[in-house]
């Protein structure tokens, strides 16, 4: 791989700090303040600060020099989902839980919420970067009935969901409407498509690892993976419970 795609790779925004527990409804807004500690191409911890203004953002020392800043400094998200969870993966050996750069916040005011594994560039359009990354953190979205959500499908049949995407771009894509996105650009051989939804929508990762689709300072995607509803869990379960017990009994 050349110099120049490494680099490229290195800057990708996958704008992870989507924290739907600080922005639990569809449609708020977020600051993405993230701070990248790079850990070897393009691995790297990430960590986020969801009480940092701006301006305390921008302020911000960066830890040491393998730290950078997210490419979209200051750049405000709006977050899609009506509402989810995001839980960190086992923290790296030799990593902080939490870091207290902030002098104006009291105590630890960053904090880890992901780490990415690798990624992969899948080519450069209208908006810039596009790529494909795989990130260690637990999520759970869910899109209600009667939203138009956004989806992208690959060229080997995986399907994406979006999930955030730059508040300044809405006035040229609107994802709040079906087809709101035509136009946008997306690797060869993947197809955008929109629907309304007849039922809720509930993704998750299940393996703790999320496939991520993103152009930087534009949107971000994750695979449709479904997390099954309570109640068909709870079928099983008692299902399960029956079957043992007519098994004890035969």
């Amino acid at each position: 791989m050349g110099a120049r795609i490494q680099k490229k790779l290195a800057l990708v925004g996958f704008c992870l700090a989507w924290a739907l527990l600080a922005a639990p409804t569809a449609n708020a807004t977020s600051l993405n303040a993230e701070l990248w500690e790079g850990t070897g191409g393009p691995t790297r911890n990430v960590y986020t600060c969801t009480l940092c203004t701006f301006e305390q953002f921008i302020a911000t020392p960066l830890p040491g020099s393998n730290w950078s800043k997210n490419v979209s400094q200051g750049n405000r998200r709006l977050f899609l989902p009506d509402s989810g969870t995001s839980i960190p993966p086992m923290l790296p050996p030799g990593a902080a839980s939490s870091l207290d750069l902030v002098p104006e916040i009291e105590g630890d005011d960053h904090f880890f919420i992901a780490r990415v594994l690798g990624a992969t560039l899948l080519g450069i359009g209208e908006q810039g970067i596009m790529a494909n990354a795989q990130v260690a953190r637990g999520t759970t979205m869910t899109f209600s009935a009667g939203r138009v959500v956004h989806k992208v499908a690959s060229n080997v049949g995986l399907e994406y969901v979006l999930f955030s995407m730059s508040e300044i771009h809405t006035t040229a894509f609107d994802p709040l409407v079906s087809n709101g996105l035509a136009g946008m650009s997306v690797p060869t051989g993947w197809t955008y498509s929109s629907e309304l939804l007849a039922e809720d929508l509930v993704i998750g990762t299940p393996s703790g690892v999320a496939n991520v689709f993103s152009v930087p300072g534009y949107w971000t995607w994750q695979e449709v993976i479904l997390v099954p509803e309570p109640s068909s869990a709870l079928l099983l379960g008692f299902g399960l419970i029956a079957l043992r017990a007519v098994r004890r009994t035969g």
